[in-house]
């Protein structure tokens, strides 16, 4: 019995290249705006067609450009956010951050504790209880 290699199902390195981190409340609500001015106390609405099933769903961005449900959240969102708290915690912000990441909102879901602690050891359980908190307020919405 011959066993494949561990290489063979590698992810791919994650595209950063259309990621950027506004540090301005003006741009974020300029860049995330659907042309309505953005109102209703930070929180923007888009209607998103989702390819597999053709229906549209409505997504709410909160003042931080993100969509309000982690579950949401692509893979570049992942990164912003990684990105934004790490500034706000002063975490150390480096490329192997994303790195570590590799995934999008549902996946992050899936996640434990121990899952977070073994990618980033200092900051780890911060960055689950951000998204655990996160995501508890998107599910009583």
């Amino acid at each position: 019995m011959q066993v494949e290699s561990a290489t063979k199902w590698r992810v791919p390195p994650l595209d950063l290249s259309a990621v950027s981190v506004l540090t301005n409340e003006a741009e974020r609500r300029w860049a995330h705006s659907n042309g309505g001015g953005g109102g209703g106390g930070g929180v923007t609405t888009r209607e998103t067609t989702t390819d597999r099933s053709q229906s549209t769903k409505k997504i709410q961005y909160g003042a931080d450009g993100l969509p309000i449900d982690p579950r949401d959240w692509t893979r570049a969102n992942v990164w912003t956010w990684l990105i934004n708290l790490a500034q706000s915690e002063g975490l150390d912000i480096s490329p192997e951050l994303a790195q570590k990441f590799p995934m999008n909102g549902k996946a992050l879901c899936l996640m434990s504790l121990d899952m977070y602690l073994s990618r980033v050891p200092i900051g780890g359980k911060m960055l689950y209880r951000d998204f655990r908190v996160r995501l508890a307020r998107a599910m009583s919405l």
